[in-house]
């Protein structure tokens, strides 16, 4: 493939992405790509950001690894779009707020334990600026 085409084979993917979480429930999303130059494989990081505009704040969705940010990209879709029925991981409510806020926000994530859940919701944010209220496993339907 041409530069070009990768280019646009990258922003396509990025547009379903982004399509798929803002119909599902009206968030933005935020590719945040990493490059390990120390590492012959793998050597991109992909995590996905959503931001929430009623909340004013950004959550991690998804991290995913790869050899370029299409490859990155494919296996985020993959992720969201086939995986989701058939994932390891299960529903979480968090609900929360800031310290200067009195207002209890609540997020939901996908995650592997509650733990993931939070980690999701502390990424690369302080955690003195958050109390977090509670984190519930959510029922399976």
């Amino acid at each position: 493939m041409s530069p070009n085409q990768l280019k646009l084979e990258q922003i396509r993917l990025q547009h379903k992405i982004a399509e798929v979480l803002r119909k599902d429930n009206g968030v933005t999303c935020h590719f945040d790509y990493h490059v390990n130059l120390m590492s012959s494989e793998e050597t991109v990081k992909l995590n996905l950001l959503t931001y929430n505009e009623r909340h004013d704040e950004y959550m991690l969705f998804h991290t995913t690894k790869g050899n370029s940010s299409i490859d990155c990209l494919t296996r985020m879709w993959d992720y969201i779009h086939l995986s989701h029925p058939k994932s390891r991981e299960d529903s979480y409510t968090v609900s929360w707020r800031k310290h200067e806020d009195q207002d209890i926000r609540t997020s939901y994530f996908r995650a592997t334990s509650s733990e993931d859940a939070i980690r999701k919701f502390f990424h690369e944010k302080s955690e003195e600026d958050y109390k977090v209220l509670s984190v519930v496993l959510n029922p399976v339907a």
